[in-house]
């Protein structure tokens, strides 16, 4: 991590030609490397950026409150004092009336620079003992709800997706991700047809009917690959920040082809539905984060996090909601992963289910918006339909990131930790003008979202996945104005890279301008283009045919399209390499 310190020194040069005025810069560099050089990348990782947090909780309350670990000037640290004191009064530690934002964006692009950095395998063997361990312990805690609240969330969910229970067929597909088997990607369909019997005779599989009619006598286990079956989830653990990991349960590969069907189904029934479609749009995080800067200049929206939501959403809760659909209630259950498979012990889910299941992002989205909308309408029995779009305007969910109508958040509030939810309050904001939301952090109105780095760029050279996402850094760096920061990172990297357009899937340079670098004239397809390295990829041999291959054509008919050769080979999970290609300019 010998490029560290010189990115450090390139983001203080930043902040001293931003704020001509400030002080202190010189001493803090000193400071910063020599922490850095005393305590190792946890300073950079956890420390500084337990300051930030402190740091945007002062903005919501409207008064600072150093954390432990910093000496201290009056109330504010010594560390940054130049810059703090431009926020904060120095000796009561009140937000000022009128801070400088470029005070406020310099301070947290410090602060949280290295808040995702990826830990060490050393520190990520510590942070996934403590994920699994959480992720236990989060389902024992797991309670029961008040009968009375479970009443009106099945009231409520009586009133939303009516329409839920009204499909003749389901379009089920395999999803991206590894399944409990540990097969391959085209291995997971020689699994497939016999085990679909198991589930309920009311589903309609696409294209199942079909492959099942022209050859029964060969939808055999042997016919299907002698591979063995699995019929609990195993789970594992994937990057959040440096001080922690998200736990993922890998589901079995029957379960995830079915659970991919119902999530679609839901998806297409919320963007139909009246109410829900007012307050979730799914695919699209723009929506809460244009919200989330709107809050931050008028105060009238509340942004809302909460803590492990997938992890505490209980069963109980889940068949409240959807008590009026039994259709797609008995559905979701069937293709549910009872048993997780953690710690070498077999754990029997009080929650729902966890992230893997493709199923718990949509149901945890429309359970938190049918929770929110039961706190506000709380004090009226009945509650028409009319009615009930028209709140439903007051808020809007995007899993487990909710924006709500600051008149409404305490009874909000008080709903979600009823129901056996858990706000995350170091990170919901309701008081100043701070909010955060979908990834975009929010001052009175000006978006103070800072860039993170995520990788070490020694590991550049051989890591082409940290290559991509450090050219992605760099970029960010230069159009957020950070030249230094953007031109030292790159200097590191040493890739001579050419100008690309910004919505590009190559690895270049990006300018205000969208400049690109023309390279050639395409005869055959009239464009200009470039050559530039792509990260794609590695594939292996994985042949398919027969009856799975059938299986695979009529739930993917256009893939050959897009991938000529998916009957001999497929992608092989988290190995990249870079290849060069032409793209259009």
């Amino acid at each position: 991590m010998k490029s560290l310190p010189i990115l450090i020194n390139s983001l203080l040069h930043d902040c001293r030609r931003l704020l001509p005025g400030v002080t202190g810069l010189d001493r803090d560099r000193v400071t910063l490397l020599a922490r850095y050089e005393n305590e190792g990348i946890g300073f950079l990782t956890v420390a500084l950026p337990a300051l930030g947090k402190a740091f945007d909780q002062g903005l919501d309350s409207g008064r600072f409150t150093c954390p432990p670990g910093f000496s201290r000037k009056g109330t504010i640290p010594k560390l940054f004092s130049g810059m703090f004191c431009e926020v904060f009064d120095t000796k009561t530690g009140l937000l000022k009336e009128s801070p400088s934002l470029e005070y406020i964006k310099c301070i947290r692009e410090l602060l949280f620079f290295f808040k995702k950095f990826n830990p060490s395998d050393e520190r990520r063997e510590i942070l996934e003992a403590r994920a699994f361990a959480d992720f236990a312990k989060l389902d024992d805690s797991i309670r029961g709800v008040a009968p009375f609240r479970l009443d009106r969330l099945a009231y409520i969910g009586s009133l939303v997706l009516q329409n839920l229970d009204d499909f003749q067929e389901l379009v089920c597909r395999h999803g991206p991700g590894a399944v409990a088997e540990g097969v391959s990607s085209n291995q997971k369909w020689k699994l497939l047809a016999n085990r679909l019997l198991d589930f309920d005779d009311s589903l309609n599989l696409a294209g199942y009917d079909v492959v099942s009619s022209l050859h029964v006598d060969d939808l055999t286990d042997e016919s299907f690959g002698d591979v063995p079956r699995s019929d609990k989830c195993r789970i594992v653990a994937v990057p959040k920040t440096s001080t922690a990991l998200r736990t993922i349960t890998v589901e079995p590969c029957v379960n995830q082809f079915v659970q991919q069907g119902y999530n679609e189904h839901l998806r297409r029934s919320i963007e139909r539905c009246p109410v829900l479609r007012r307050c979730l749009t799914l695919n699209d995080q723009s929506k809460n984060q244009e919200l989330a800067l709107a809050g931050s200049k008028s105060r009238t929206w509340v942004t809302m996090d909460l803590s492990s939501a997938s992890d505490l959403l209980s069963r109980e809760v889940v068949s409240a909601v959807f008590a009026s659909k039994p259709r797609f209630l008995s559905g979701i259950r069937s293709c549910r992963t009872p048993v997780v498979h953690v710690n070498n012990v077999d754990l029997v889910l009080k929650k729902y289910a966890g992230m893997g299941n493709a199923t718990t992002f949509p149901v945890q989205s429309v359970c938190f918006a049918v929770i929110a909308l039961a706190a506000i309408t709380s004090g009226s029995k009945r509650v028409t339909l009319r009615e009930l779009r028209a709140y439903a305007s007051s808020i809007r969910v995007y899993g487990d990131d909710i924006i709500i109508k600051h008149e409404y958040y305490p009874s909000v509030a008080e709903w979600i930790s009823s129901c056996g939810l858990r706000i995350n309050r170091a990170k919901t904001f309701s008081k100043g003008f701070f909010r955060e939301s979908c990834g975009v952090d929010a001052y009175k109105g000006v978006n103070v979202t800072p860039v993170y780095l995520r990788h070490d760029p020694d590991l550049a050279s051989t890591d082409p996945s940290a290559l991509a996402a450090l050219v992605s850094t760099a970029n960010q760096l230069w159009l957020a104005g950070r030249y230094s920061a953007a031109k030292c990172l790159e200097k590191i990297l040493g890739k001579k890279l050419p100008l690309i357009p910004q919505d590009s899937g190559g690895l270049g340079w990006h300018t205000r301008q969208n400049v690109t670098t023309i390279s050639r004239w395409n005869r055959d397809l009239h464009r200009f283009e470039y050559r530039a390295m792509t990260v794609c990829a590695k594939r292996k041999r994985d042949p398919l045919s027969g009856m799975p291959a059938l299986l695979k054509y009529f739930h993917s008919p256009r893939i050959a399209e897009f991938d000529p050769t998916h009957l001999e080979s497929s992608v092989r999970r988290f190995q990249t390499k870079v290849a060069m290609r032409w793209l259009p300019s």
